[in-house]
């Protein structure tokens, strides 16, 4: 008679071993669902699960996630640190009239961020740029910027190739003589050590700040130089992956100009002022839009501001950009109470404030900190490195 099997028990304490692993393009599905802090925790678990924020098909999928859900983003510099804010992006079609406290992402120590430090610009495919740093506020890391040898006074730029998939800064100096020096600095990210290039510009121009990066083109403002064209201001076209510069000139821009994104295409929105001198209030706004690139033709739209806009608006207000559903971004500019963005919706003609709320942040310490607001920032988990 054949003796019975024993039953083998496996002790409670033992561990299960796995003959296989999670598959790579299932755990790039899962990966691209969590939040980049869940992202971080993951990478501990084992070598295969660590390489996956680190592979391209994952980082493009999760940034591709990420702008489906964009947010607005507020930096300030405070005690030495650059600090990081978001709110949801879609949340004024329900304003409420309590303040909005938004989600803190973190904040770069007093040794990351150099006393000079204190202009930072629009963010690129979830990357922001300053003078002498590139941040990341969703993976922690910051690039520093080799700086300059002379002691020349610049102005950054940040863009992004999307055909050779390269982030490049550039550097324009703010000349005041079309006889002075105009050699630009350009560095590309992301191939290993942070060096300079120099590149000729034909046309001296003094570079503002606005700017913006659309399709692989950074188009900033600047003040023409030297009298040769009709147009004291014009927009600067520099195509990040052959480093050539273009020129528009705009009839009418102003220096406070916005420089936006209307749906895809150069947008420049400015305000047109009521005249009162003792309240720069804004009565309307006027759109430029690039409608084609190749023959220069430009569209004009004027909106004119709902009644009741001076009483909802008692500050002054700078163009932070339009959604991509066309409403008119405003943001104050300092932590001073009440901080605020408006909406504006050129279709209805309405529009609505928010008061945000940075905790105990916003006091009379801080109140002078220059605060900047960007739309359409995303998620990147993207490593320079």
């Amino acid at each position: 008679m054949e003796k019975p099997q024993k039953e083998v028990t496996r002790p409670s304490n033992s561990r299960r071993v796995y003959s296989k692993e999670i598959p790579i393009d299932l755990l790039i599905e899962i990966f691209s669902r969590l939040s980049t802090g869940d992202i971080a925790r993951c990478r501990c678990v084992s070598k295969l699960w660590s390489s996956v924020p680190r592979l391209r098909d994952f980082t493009e999928l999760f940034l591709k996630i990420s702008s489906a859900r964009p947010r607005i983003l507020f930096t300030f510099l405070h005690n030495g640190k650059r600090m990081f804010y978001s709110i949801s992006q879609h949340l004024h079609s329900d304003p409420s009239s309590s303040p909005l406290v938004p989600y803190y992402h973190m904040s770069f120590s007093k040794g990351m961020v150099p006393s000079y430090d204190n202009e930072i610009h629009a963010p690129v495919r979830g990357f922001l740029c300053s003078k002498a740093s590139v941040y990341n506020p969703s993976t922690g890391e910051c690039i520093p910027l080799p700086r300059a040898s002379s002691k020349r006074i610049e102005r950054t730029y940040f863009g992004y190739d999307p055909i050779d998939k390269l982030f490049k800064v550039l550097c324009v100096p703010k000349v005041l003589l079309a006889s002075e020096d105009f050699a630009c600095r350009v560095s590309t990210l992301g191939t290993g050590e942070v060096c300079w290039r120099m590149i000729q510009c034909s046309l001296p121009h003094r570079p503002f700040r606005d700017e913006i990066c659309i399709d692989g083109v950074l188009y900033y403002l600047a003040k023409c130089i030297g009298n040769k064209t009709r147009e004291p201001y014009m927009v600067v076209c520099f195509d990040v992956r052959s480093e050539k510069f273009k020129f528009l000139v705009v009839e009418n821009i102003i220096w406070c100009s916005g420089l936006i994104s209307c749906k895809g295409k150069l947008g420049i929105l400015w305000p047109v002022p009521t005249g009162d001198q003792s309240h720069e209030v804004t009565r309307s706004f006027v759109l430029r839009v690039l409608e084609d690139a190749n023959k220069l033709i430009w569209s004009r739209t004027v909106y004119t501001l709902p009644f009741n806009w001076k009483k909802l608006v008692n500050k002054s207000l700078y163009i932070v950009g339009m959604t991509s559903g066309g409403e008119i971004v405003l943001s104050t500019r300092h932590l001073k109470y009440p901080f605020y963005i408006v909406y504006y919706n050129p279709v209805n003609n309405t529009a609505a404030k928010i008061e945000i709320q940075f905790g105990n942040i916003a006091n009379k310490k801080a109140e002078n900190s220059r605060i900047y607001t960007f739309i359409d920032h995303v998620e990147n988990v993207e490593h320079m490195d």
